[in-house]
């Protein structure tokens, strides 16, 4: 009966091969010698091998890497993204007919006896100024707003003349607003309002970061069609120096101090998307005394399609807009991003914040008695993120994990900067205006470098059709196997066999 039962599958399996589209598969199924099955038995074992690794390497590129970054088809007009923001911050921190940093501190080493207004203001400005002098001398472990009074009470004024932008003038102190960075006090200009960028629990001191209110304009969609050519924040509509946006930049000589910043004099310059808060800090360009300074503009941008979407923020490696919730942000980027993740985590290192970090009325402002703890959970927090990318097999989270991705779709600006010298007072002289006296002049010139340029998009390496079409064509490329080629499997396994009971009472069908 087993010897019978063996017989019919075998019957079975040569009339399957006498009919299947497979490759080789008939040559087994003849009634050859053994030496010739078993040659097209290896060969077949071969191809089939080869086969499956090859799907699986294509499998595992899918698998690591689904999301491919590409150059669009045609260049983006310049007119289509804002100018960029532009945050100055003066290397001069104090007006020294208000408060001489340099005097005072010479009276702290040599322990003279300071006035209760003068330490309270040498202990505020230990925040901002280079931090060689041990602050432990604050009773005060938090400051109140009473800070932020002291910070805009003695900041020099910010002089500058001669703003223009696509070609027209404007009033300077109308296009530039205060704004609390690390750096101190510095000035923006086409920033988004800080009620667009922030949430309504943030505190703000004051008018500080008070800018117009965007039309229209967001990272992801771009400018609304209903935005005109003026709107806000405002765009360049053609590329070069004479439709760029310049300034001059007026310093004092009796305001300069060499003892609280300890380096060059002049200005810092950031560069940065409307909806980024500044950090000076990390990325900026210089510009020096009686310097003039070129920049040119080359934004690079991002954009995603849709079919990404479907992937997880894990895979594609970075969030879309509405995907990541901040606490002090309303935008996500990743600069925002990792602000409000430094200020999480000196909150819960120091029991305060920095006073440029982002707060609600529950969190309280760090005093310089904070400072090496303020330092310390710095540098614990870029430690443990660096740890986290680089222990790839690293499975579960950890609380102080940022996470900051980038955005799915960004816009940077990228820079090239030349620079001279510029006697100015000859300039003066020549046209007969007197020179200004106890001055340094400094000009600044940011323009776009052409009218056009190539953005970048992410797109998922294979679709379903296309990881189906490369499956199939390594299939058929190495056995010939098709759509078919299963259907023929399924029908001998399923509705032949009912088939064959029905004409011939047998599964296997009538005896050859």
């Amino acid at each position: 009966m087993k010897n019978n039962f063996g017989k019919k599958i075998l019957t079975y399996f040569r009339e399957y091969c006498d009919c299947t589209s497979v490759h080789g598969f008939r040559y087994l199924g003849e009634k050859r010698t053994l030496f010739e099955k078993i040659w097209w038995f290896i060969v077949f074992t071969i191809c089939l091998s080869t086969c499956i690794f090859s799907i699986f390497m294509v499998y595992k590129k899918w698998e690591q890497s689904p999301v491919i970054v590409s150059f669009a088809n045609r260049g983006t007009p310049i007119y289509k993204i804002p100018f960029p923001a532009v945050t100055i911050c003066p290397e001069t921190k104090t007006n020294r007919n208000i408060f001489n940093y340099t005097q005072i501190l010479n009276k702290k080493f040599h322990e003279e006896n300071l006035t209760e207004t003068e330490n309270l203001y040498f202990e505020h400005m230990l925040l901002i100024c280079n931090k060689f002098y041990p602050a432990s001398g604050s009773n005060e472990s938090t400051y109140g707003e009473e800070f932020f009074d002291t910070i805009s009470t003695i900041h020099p004024k910010f002089n500058i003349r001669q703003c223009k932008n696509q070609g027209q003038s404007y009033n300077c102190s109308q296009i530039f607003t205060p704004i609390f960075t690390e750096e101190g006090i510095c000035f923006s200009f086409n920033m988004l309002d800080r009620s667009e960028i922030f949430r309504e629990n943030v505190i703000h001191y004051k008018n500080f970061h008070q800018f117009n209110k965007s039309s229209s304009w967001s990272i992801e969609s771009g400018y609304g069609s209903n935005s005109g050519i003026w709107t806000y924040p405002q765009r360049a509509l053609l590329a070069g120096a004479k439709n760029g946006f310049s300034i001059q930049l007026i310093s004092s000589k009796s305001n300069l101090d060499f003892l609280c910043r300890m380096g060059p004099q002049g200005f810092k310059v950031l560069v940065h998307s409307p909806a980024s808060f500044p950090t000076p800090s990390q990325e900026y360009f210089r510009v020096p005394l009686d310097q003039t300074v070129i920049a040119e503009v080359q934004p690079t941008m991002i954009n995603t399609s849709d079919s990404v979407r479907a992937y997880s923020k894990d895979r594609r490696r970075c969030y879309f807009q509405t995907e990541r919730y901040l606490q002090y942000f309303k935008i996500y980027n990743k600069v925002n991003c990792e602000i409000e993740c430094l200020a999480n985590f000196t909150l819960d290192m120091c029991g305060c914040v920095n006073f440029f970090m982002p707060r609600d009325n529950s969190t309280s402002i760090c005093s310089s008695s904070n400072l090496s703890c303020m330092n310390e959970a710095e540098k614990i927090l870029q430690i443990k993120n660096l740890k986290g990318k680089l222990d790839k097999k690293k499975k579960k989270k950890s609380v102080d994990d940022c996470d900051c991705l980038p955005l799915c779709s960004d816009l940077n600006y990228n820079i090239e900067t030349s620079q001279s010298d510029w006697d100015w007072q000859m300039v003066f002289t020549a046209i007969g205006m007197e020179p200004f006296n106890d001055t340094y002049i400094s000009s600044l010139t940011i323009y776009f470098k052409s009218n056009d340029f190539i953005t970048s998009v992410r797109n998922e390496l294979y679709g379903p059709m296309d990881f189906v079409a490369n499956f199939g064509g390594l299939l058929g490329l190495f056995t010939g196997f098709s759509i078919l080629s299963l259907m023929e499997i399924i029908y001998f396994l399923t509705v032949r066999i009912f088939c064959n009971k029905i004409l011939y009472r047998k599964w296997a069908g009538k005896d050859s």
